[in-house]
């Protein structure tokens, strides 16, 4: 009895341990709303493919084979998929950690033996070969779980890796739509600065015909002057501006930015605003940002870790196995020599005091995992945040850009009211050309108001989480 005794309480040890296992809380603190405050429709599938594919619905074939092409050539985005590729390269190889290794070896040689007696004073030579042959094998048992927590770990770890592929879609899809954004604004800028100087010229000859005739003085068409001079610097700022966007839409879809030109395009890209989207619930759309999936994922791989780091905490168990076989021929009347072996090897290794490494281990591990679960909630509350500002600020802007539409078609009609009455002789040609100039700002303020409305859109479709595909 007394031998028995060791291994029951062996047993009963093994046993005990082996149902230990490691609870994490992994739920948010975050109570996600039932819907935003800016939209009440009901979610459809229709609602998913636009935000998906946002870009379609401004119905511009030329912005939709851009981004087309950034999605498929552009640089960063490739980067990403590479580092996915590593990635699930170390999750594969975490995986086949959790089999057994085995290897094959063998040996071929020639033997040759030289022997001489001293008391005979003959010499005996041999001559032969050997052959031998062998399998080794060594698994090392994962009762607790250490090695399927690194592959856990492994494969979080990938899985937000391929978040970082769908952000960098989402990024170019978006900064490829803004630079478009920008060049028609810029274009329509560039026609009305045109308009401008056109306007200033007819009013400087006026002022010049007055300064002739003594009505006015130098200063007068001197400020007109400055006027014209400061539009055409900027006219050319503007040039300049869009040949920057055009350069930056060239390294977005991977093509060299010498010679690369935007045409103009036939539809009105600023003219009318898709409709902000409506039906988006937060807790499917906040499921599709990369974002949130990449600290999900981060979440879920620093619990595989700590799972791992209490995993040392227990005893380690491995087995090895080595065979090998084998046979010696020589020439002689002795008959070849052959022969097998083996040897099985059953290890344990059991952590006793190791002065608090794996402990301070299990610490920091779980300190990570505590900070993950807080910067995805942090995450999460922004989303949320991100969306109804978005939609709050696409409402100021339509109505802001409603209005400034109003203004200029007032200012439109009271420029065309002081041409006629300038024709008739009640109104100075300087008072018929400032209102002119005055309907041509307001129409400046509107251009802007769009560009501002079409890009707080594509952020809206950003904090949606759209402009990526799986």
């Amino acid at each position: 009895m007394k031998n028995i005794t060791p291994k029951l309480t062996l047993i009963a040890m093994f046993i005990a341990l082996t149902g230990c296992t490691t609870n994490v809380n992994l739920s948010s603190k975050v109570e996600v709303p039932t819907q935003f405050e800016q939209t009440q429709n009901a979610a459809t599938s229709k609602n998913a493919i636009e935000i998906s594919r946002w870009w379609q619905n401004w119905h511009d074939p030329q912005l939709t084979q851009l981004i087309e092409q950034g999605l498929k050539n552009n640089l960063d985005i490739e980067i990403a998929k590479a580092r996915l590729l590593e990635a699930q390269a170390m999750s594969q190889y975490t995986k086949a950690e959790l089999g057994p290794k085995i290897g094959a070896q063998g040996t071929a040689g020639l033997m040759h033996t030289h022997v001489e007696n001293p008391l005979t004073h003959r010499s005996y030579d041999r001559e032969g070969n050997i052959q031998l042959a062998g399998i080794s094998a060594s698994w090392e048992l994962d009762f607790f779980g250490k090695k399927r927590s690194d592959r856990d770990a492994a494969q979080a770890a990938a899985l937000g890796v391929q978040q970082q592929v769908y952000a960098a879609q989402m990024l170019v899809t978006g900064q490829i739509a803004e630079s478009y954004a920008n060049i028609a604004v810029l274009r329509q800028q560039k026609d009305l600065l045109k308009q401008q100087e056109k306007h200033l010229l007819q009013l400087k000859r006026y002022a010049q015909g007055r300064f002739n005739a003594g009505q006015a003085n130098a200063n007068d068409v001197l400020q007109i002057e400055s006027q014209i001079n400061a539009v055409q610097a900027q006219s050319s700022t503007l040039e300049a501006q869009i040949a920057g966007n055009e350069r930056a839409i060239a390294m977005l879809i991977g093509k060299p930015p010498q010679g690369f030109r935007i045409v103009k395009s036939a539809v009105d890209f600023l003219g009318v605003l898709p409709p902000a989207p409506q039906g988006m619930l937060p807790g499917e759309i906040l499921e599709r940002r990369p974002d949130l999936r990449a600290y999900k994922a981060q979440v879920q791989a620093y619990a595989a870790k700590l799972a791992s780091a209490k995993a040392d905490l227990y005893p380690r168990f491995d087995i090895q196995f080595l065979g090998q076989m084998g046979r010696i021929d020589l020439n002689t009347d002795i008959p070849d020599l052959k022969g097998w072996g083996n040897l099985l090897n059953v290890n344990l290794n059991i952590p006793i005091f190791t002065n608090g490494r794996i402990q301070a281990n299990i610490d920091a591990a779980d300190a990570r995992l505590k900070t993950a679960l807080l910067q995805y909630d942090k995450a999460l509350l922004q989303s949320l945040a991100d969306v109804d500002n978005s939609y709050q600020a696409q409402a100021a802007l339509n109505r802001q850009t409603h209005l400034l539409q109003t203004a200029y078609q007032q200012a439109q009609k009271q420029a065309g009211n002081a041409e006629k009455l300038f024709q008739y002789g009640e109104k100075n040609l300087d008072n018929a050309l400032t209102a002119r100039l005055i309907a041509l700002d307001y129409q400046n303020r509107l251009v802007q108001s769009r560009l501002a409305g079409a890009k707080n859109l594509i952020n809206l479709y950003k904090a949606l989480g759209g402009g990526w595909q799986e």
